[in-house]
């Protein structure tokens, strides 16, 4: 096999690998999924989602499990007890640049019960 055919089978491995390697891009719209989010590890889940809108969780993920109080945010659970909550920055909406579902995610807590 030449140089030309190993690149194309190294391309084809390395096409069929990616989606594999890449968990939490399988939620709509390449959003992570709360299962992806969950095990991504607390930093991994403030990247992907940090800055986002409301709007795009509440289309990926649906209507939340619960609400905070005292702060603006959203509560979802995962199987096995375990939670993903956001929260929203909420200066945006205070100074009528947003509304509550176009106002980004500010920071991402993962707890496991």
């Amino acid at each position: 096999m030449g140089i030309k055919g190993k690149h194309f089978l190294v391309a084809g491995v390395l096409a069929a690998l990616l989606p594999a390697l890449w968990p939490w891009d399988t939620g709509k719209n390449g959003f992570p999924d709360r299962a992806a989010v969950s095990a991504m590890g607390q930093e991994a889940a403030e990247a992907a989602l940090l800055g986002r809108e409301r709007r795009e969780i509440l289309r990926a993920w649906g209507e939340p499990d619960g609400m905070l109080s005292g702060f603006f945010g959203d509560v979802y659970h995962l199987d096995g007890g375990s939670r993903v909550i956001v929260y929203y920055d909420t200066e945006p909406m205070n100074s009528g640049t947003a509304g509550s579902d176009t106002v980004p995610v500010e920071q991402v807590r993962l707890m496991e019960e």
